[in-house]
């Protein structure tokens, strides 16, 4: 009878580093729960290891045990080990990378993607074939391990910002990704209004005004973009688009007024002083287009705009 051995090799813990970005997730009280199991049971999943050419090693699953083991003081264990060091070893990490049911972590998957692409001359494509993945699956995780910020990262590992979301966020230049990716998990913005406002913001024609609304109060951005979105008009006379956009914009004035009462109403007097010169300027603008307005002869009339219409609601979008 035939006997298939898993590769099980006894490795130096010290010449395993601990990777943050993948241990981020580990809360103090797991910690405990992980050395109380390891001491009473041992490793009950294994360690999974890949040896890369430079002869550094990269962890696929198990860093938080190696973590506890090393706060342990464990000098060595024994784990699952598979070398990639020529082309020929990079069957075998396809193969190690296709098995886990449930997949790897999607920052764990796109640093081994990396090795692959550079080591075992593969291309996205034939990856994607061989992994039986698409072509987006294998992108979206490349960009994950090779543009996002660090903590950025760490969010994606803590579960508080989902793969695809992530994805979006590292678009953004990476000095900007915390800030943003931070509020998003705050207001718990959907992956398609993320989409949407990374898209704005990397659009050349954006203001910087806008791109900083974009990154401290997204909410509003993502409103803004909603009720200014350009509409096919590729067919309408020049007047019609123009009659568009006038609606747009008092459609937009109107919600940004219904938000300023609401505010006004909500806060105590001692917390609005610091808006008081911008303010004033609101208040001498308001009054300039009322100004406008009486000398086109034009009465304003009676509203027949619906509080949704006007955008009085407008917080849905968040």
């Amino acid at each position: 009878m035939n006997t298939v051995k898993y590769p099980i090799e006894e490795v130096d813990l010290k010449n395993i580093p601990v990777n943050r970005m993948l241990s981020a997730g580990l809360t103090p009280s797991q910690k405990v729960q992980y050395e109380q199991s390891i001491r009473r049971y041992g490793l009950l999943t294994p360690i999974v290891l890949v040896k890369k050419p430079a002869g550094t090693w990269m962890t696929l699953t198990g860093e938080h045990e190696l973590e506890v083991l090393k706060g342990m003081e464990v000098t060595k264990t024994e784990a699952f080990v598979t070398k990639l060091q020529d082309p020929a070893d990079a069957d075998k990490v396809i193969l190690l990378l296709s098995s886990f049911p449930r997949g790897l972590n999607p920052i764990t998957e796109g640093l081994l993607l990396q090795e692959l692409l550079h080591t075992g001359g593969y291309t996205q494509k034939q990856l994607a074939h061989l992994l039986m993945k698409s072509r987006a699956w294998v992108c979206k995780r490349l960009s994950l391990a090779g543009k996002l910020h660090k903590e950025v990262a760490e969010m994606v590992l803590a579960r508080q910002l989902c793969p695809a979301a992530a994805q979006s966020v590292a678009r953004l230049p990476r000095e900007d990704q915390p800030l943003f990716a931070t509020q998003v998990y705050t207001h718990d913005l959907p992956k398609s209004m993320v989409e949407r406002l990374v898209r704005a913001y990397n659009h050349r024609k954006t203001p910087e005004t806008c791109r900083r609304e974009i990154l401290h109060n997204p909410c509003l951005a993502a409103r803004l973009l909603v009720m200014t979105s350009p509409r096919r008009c590729a067919d309408l006379t020049l007047e019609r688009k123009t009659s568009i956009r006038l609606e747009e914009s008092l459609r937009l004035i109107l919600s940004l007024l219904t938000e300023m009462e609401r505010s006004l109403a909500s806060l105590p007097a001692d917390a609005i002083v610091p808006y008081g010169s911008m303010l004033s300027e609101v208040s001498r603008a308001m009054a300039r287009s009322a100004q406008l307005l009486e000398h086109g002869g034009i009465s304003p009339g009676k509203s027949t705009l619906t509080q949704e219409q006007t955008g009085g609601a407008a917080h849905g979008v968040c």
